[in-house]
């Protein structure tokens, strides 16, 4: 068993799964928990295989986890804007303009879930978004839209609906 697991296959199946307990927080974490099952990796060698399993940091109840690609939405969300709203009410935020990019700071690891959940909100003129570790550019069409979008997320900010969403 332990040999199958030294092959890419294997091992990324293996690394699935300890992602799908959402109890993984490092990536150090994944390189002692194949260890224990005799697999010896790198750190950089877990990068690269959560790079091909498109596994990204995200939050869970608060606290910055692992997720796998299976564990996000797919396409445009009806639930985005819950999750967004969760998101912005359990994370510090601010929110700044530096046109036409809509700025949003959060704390560190926050900003791919925060991004992802904006992704999948049907916004119009909203061109995209990028994110760091715990910084947001949200690319927006025009000024008109970036201080629609700021009330937005100021309002769902503050726990209340957003209009057109």
């Amino acid at each position: 068993m332990t040999e199958d697991l030294r092959k890419p296959l294997a091992r990324r199946q293996l690394i699935r799964r300890l992602i799908a307990t959402g109890e993984i927080r490092s990536q150090e974490q994944v390189v002692e928990e194949l260890a224990r099952r005799g697999v010896d990796v790198t750190q950089a060698t877990v990068s690269r295989d959560f790079a091909a399993l498109g596994i990204v940091r995200g939050v869970r109840a608060g606290a910055p986890v692992y997720l796998s690609s299976d564990d996000l939405p797919r396409a445009r969300d009806p639930g985005a804007a819950d999750r967004l709203r969760r998101l912005l009410l359990d994370l510090p935020l601010t929110i700044d303009e530096a046109a036409p990019l809509l700025v949003l700071r959060t704390s560190p690891g926050g900003a791919n879930a925060i991004a992802r959940a904006v992704d999948l909100l049907p916004l119009s003129g909203l061109v995209g978004t990028l994110a760091g570790d715990d910084t947001i550019f949200i690319a927006c069409r025009d000024r008109e839209t970036l201080r629609r979008l700021r009330t937005q997320f100021e309002a769902l900010r503050a726990g209340e609906d957003i209009p057109d969403v």
